[in-house]
């Protein structure tokens, strides 16, 4: 259903007071005072599936006009030359400060674009925004119809002729990215330069263009490279289409089982220490490992997954060196782990966050003495914890006055795992607060 706002734009169409040149038929009047009606229809959606949404938080993608929107207007006068007008949605109409002028009798040259990564200068130019380049934002032409000083314009037809892809991120994380191949929306030939793009606070940044068959994008943030891709004849036959999103998944996700490893090996464990230290001095503090089944090191008689091992060995070897911007650094999410296995989590001061979708099983000593994590979260109802020392949460958020948990809304239904909310108390441990979800 199209959204009507109407609102008078004072003095937009003025009274010509100068006698008209003699290149102009002297036929044309100057248009009299009046009001400009606008029709603005709904924000139209791209062309989206359930696919292209698949990556981390849902996206949409645009679909209304939000506060603060601008449509640029640009007319062109026999008399009075090209202007151009900024219309600001402030959540319920629109509205300027500029004032377009032509004749009575004359059909001005018009366009009407929703392109965010433009501006009205003071002169009444259009021009980019700093730091803007073309690609990072929409460049949506609309229609409009003029009569009796009234202007009609609407979205509701509008063509994109240019695809969107979308890169999952991690929240507000600052991106370089390169391409190759791409051709950014509301340009004639392909971008040449890297485009610094920071993610939303869902984690999701966007280009908006057309990449040709072959193209290619490169995702780094700092000195770490993300993801690389290429748009294949396989998968992209003549590069992206028109009016499609496309999903790239550039977050910093590390793969627990190492290729599809059960067993892991020292020199490996050394590699995967470097890679973290090299994470977190690039700003990448939130970490994802995946594998349901990671790639275990014999560590002092115990079988334990090599990543938590690396985050333990990150923690011993650089706490000596009084590096403590490493200690509570990291927010790990641990996304398909059923179990933790027994000192799986020891010591590893380097943690301030642990997230754990699916864990129903913790072992002995899982998560012992990691003294600056803040919050443990078990998205799975837990089932099972073997505390045959006692000391199962040692110590958890020693030296940062306690740690908070975050249990399944059911978790009060297991029989001797239920949590005590008055004292906040759960699996014979005081926590600085539990909470539900």
């Amino acid at each position: 259903m199209k959204k009507i706002f109407q609102y008078i734009l004072m003095a937009v169409a003025v009274v010509a007071t100068a006698s008209c040149s003699n290149d102009i038929d002297e036929t044309l009047q100057p248009a009299g005072n009046g009001a400009i009606q606008f029709v603005v229809s709904d924000f139209p959606a791209f062309g989206e599936s359930g696919l292209t949404r698949a990556i981390g938080t849902q996206d949409e993608g645009k679909t209304a006009w939000e506060n603060g929107d601008q449509i640029i207007v640009t007319l062109t006068s026999q008399k009075y030359g090209e202007q151009a007008a900024a219309l600001t949605y402030d959540g319920s109409s629109w509205s300027t400060e500029a004032s377009l002028s032509y004749l009575e009798n004359e059909t001005p040259t018009v366009s009407v674009i929703y392109a965010p990564c433009y501006e009205i200068t003071e002169e009444g130019v259009m021009q980019l925004r700093s730091g803007m380049q073309l690609g990072m934002t929409e460049c949506l032409s609309g229609n409009y119809e003029m009569g009796d000083g009234i202007m009609t314009i609407t979205f509701e037809d509008a063509i994109r002729d240019y695809s969107r892809l979308r890169i999952a991120a991690m929240p507000e994380a600052t991106l370089t990215v390169s391409t190759e191949g791409f051709t950014p929306a509301g340009a004639t030939s392909e971008a040449t330069e890297a485009y610094p793009l920071t993610a939303d606070n869902k984690g999701n940044a966007y280009l908006y263009g057309t990449f040709a068959e072959g193209a290619t994008v490169s995702v780094k943030q700092g000195d770490i490279t993300l993801k690389d891709y290429t748009f294949s004849a396989e998968k992209n036959p003549n590069g992206t289409e028109y009016n499609k999103s496309y999903a790239l998944d550039a977050r910093p996700v590390i793969d627990g089982t190492l290729g599809g490893k059960t067993e892991a090996t020292e020199e490996e464990l050394a590699a995967m220490v470097e890679l973290l230290k090299s994470y977190i001095e690039n700003g990448l503090t939130t970490i994802i490992v995946t594998g349901s089944q990671p790639a275990l090191l014999l560590k002092e008689g115990y079988l334990i997954p090599v990543v938590s091992l690396a985050f333990e060995q990150l923690t011993y070897a650089y706490q000596d060196e009084k590096i403590d911007s490493y200690w509570g650094a990291v927010d790990l999410i641990y996304q398909d782990v059923t179990e933790i296995v027994e000192y799986e989590f020891y010591v590893c001061d380097v943690l301030k966050s642990i997230t754990l979708p699916k864990v129903t099983t913790v072992g002995d000593r899982g998560f012992w003495a990691c003294y600056y994590l803040e919050t443990l979260t078990f998205g799975s109802v837990v089932t099972a914890i073997n505390d045959n020392s006692g000391e199962v949460f040692y110590d958890l958020g020693y030296q940062i006055g306690g740690c908070h948990l975050v249990l399944n809304k059911d978790q009060g239904n297991v029989e001797g795992l239920a949590p005590d909310l008055a004292n906040n108390t759960w699996a014979g441990y005081t926590w600085k607060s539990i909470t539900l979800k």
